[in-house]
């Protein structure tokens, strides 16, 4: 049998991908919380990592349709749907308006779930009373059967300190961008108030409605969990006993130029060349050079230990080059598997101008839907595939309160850059990676910034780009 001959396998199957008209296999994730406790921020960091794992996931947040309802009235409207007074839960008329806006959001989230090829869409909101939870549940119980699964997430914060950050910054959110920074951090206070005098955390009600649940403290310090089953509730519990909100960098490099790279040859081990060795010494002196700038930097409250720096490298000898010249009594360093290059199984070790002679098919097939094409032969590997092995990696990079720089391959870098990104899936196999280019992610309490680099060959340095000139697909 050929190589364009060979048996397709399922990607889908492998990632667990949710085929749309399976109602059974969709889900809707709750929010719950009192203010400035981190829901938004939870919510929209599990969507991204939901997506990159192919699951079609949205977030809908009821403070963004209040802010629309406000823009459609009059002009005093705007100012008694985002002020103190309209939290007020002693007040009929405002708890009737919030929870027909909650309701509103609710259906525009079931509606894309069911009729626009959603998987798990997100309610963000801070249902923060068992009445307006109960609510939501029969709501969606009375829109479908209950084979629609709902799990609630509940966000807490018990850190004073973290707490105060998050009310400060609420002043440049939507609500109070541009106003009276003394005025509007008192109005949000009040706002705090009203929503501290009616808030009932989740417990022994959901439990006995047989309700899955998790509550989150401080994101991720403490968890607890309740009818936590079946494979994706699980991989969201995972996700989020990870979070930490530690200050670091994530740095991302292609390995350098290798025998094979400078022939086009795809998918085998190679020996650096002359000009990977010369990019294997730039990457190094700069990456020295950011780490001591790094250290001379204050370091965040947030870090519980002051951060080393790392280096991860995939086991091809092209990448494990690259990474010698970093000194083991500064970087602590790792070889893994995970990082690896993508096996291109039969295919190894030909240029792609040889797989479209022999191979046509294979190279159409490729051409045509990049991301699900799975390389043919014995070990041969796709996108959805590397998604797979990446996603522990992952898992460890949310964990981990350390400074990396992974040395792996462009396919792989490609991945990794999709998911800090939130490039939508459609998009990923099409997101161009100029080999010569690093990456680095500025982790930070609530938020990443990106900063690539490109090697200059001639001064054996990396320059910062502005990130409208890289080449990237669209983001989510």
């Amino acid at each position: 049998m050929t190589a364009s001959e060979s048996p397709r396998r399922s990607t889908e199957a492998l990632i667990g991908y949710t085929p749309q008209h399976d109602t059974g296999s969709k889900l809707v994730i709750v929010m719950v919380g009192l203010p400035a406790t981190g829901k938004s921020y939870v919510a929209k960091k599990l969507s991204r990592y939901l997506n990159w794992l192919q699951h079609k996931t949205q977030v809908f947040n009821v403070g963004d349709r209040r802010r629309e309802a406000a823009s459609n009235k009059s002009e005093a409207a705007p100012h008694s749907l985002s002020h103190a007074t309209f939290f007020d839960p002693t007040s009929s008329e405002c708890v009737s308006l919030r929870d027909q806006l909650a309701i509103n959001t609710l259906n525009e989230l079931l509606e894309w779930l069911f009729n626009s090829g959603g998987n798990i869409g997100i309610l963000d909101a801070t249902n923060s009373t068992p009445a307006r939870r109960q609510l939501v549940l029969d709501h969606i119980r009375k829109r479908r059967r209950d084979d629609l699964k709902v799990l609630f997430l509940e966000s807490r914060c018990s850190d004073a300190t973290l707490r105060e950050a998050n009310i400060r910054l609420k002043l440049f959110g939507p609500d109070y961008a541009g106003k009276d920074p003394e005025a509007s951090l008192a109005d949000f206070r009040l706002r705090v108030v009203h929503y501290e005098a009616a808030y009932v955390p989740l417990g022994q009600a959901e439990e006995k409605q047989g309700l899955s649940f998790v509550q989150m403290t401080d994101a991720g310090r403490k968890m607890n969990t309740h009818l936590i089953r079946g494979y994706i509730l699980s991989q969201i519990v995972e996700y989020l006993l990870n979070f930490n909100l530690a200050r670091r960098q994530i740095w991302l490099s292609c390995n350098g130029e290798s025998l094979d790279d400078r022939e086009g040859r795809i998918g085998r081990y190679s020996d650096l060349s002359d000009r990977g060795h010369l990019y294997a010494a730039a990457l190094a002196s700069f990456i020295e050079e950011q780490r001591q700038s790094w250290h001379a930097e204050p370091v965040s409250g947030h870090n519980p230990d002051e951060p080393q720096f790392c280096v991860w490298t995939s086991t091809w000898p092209q990448a494990v080059q690259t990474g010698r010249l970093f000194s083991s009594d500064t970087y602590d360093q790792t070889h893994t598997k995970m990082l690896d290059d993508l096996n291109a199984g039969t295919m190894a070790g030909l240029t792609f101008e040889e797989i479209s002679k022999r191979y046509p098919d294979e190279y159409a097939a490729r051409k045509l839907d990049k991301l699900n094409y799975r390389w043919p032969g014995l070990g041969g590997e796709g996108y959805i595939d590397l998604i797979v092995r990446l996603r522990p990696l992952i898992v460890e990079l949310e964990r981990t309160t350390d400074n990396l720089l992974l040395i792996t391959h462009r396919a792989v870098v490609r991945i990794l850059v999709t998911y800090f990104l939130g490039i939508q899936r459609d998009g990923l196999g099409d997101v161009q990676m100029p080999k010569d280019t690093i990456y680095c992610f500025d982790i930070e309490p609530y938020g990443i910034s990106f900063r690539p680099f490109v090697y200059n060959s001639e001064l054996g340095t990396f320059n910062q780009v502005p990130n409208s000139e890289v080449p990237f697909a669209s983001r989510r």
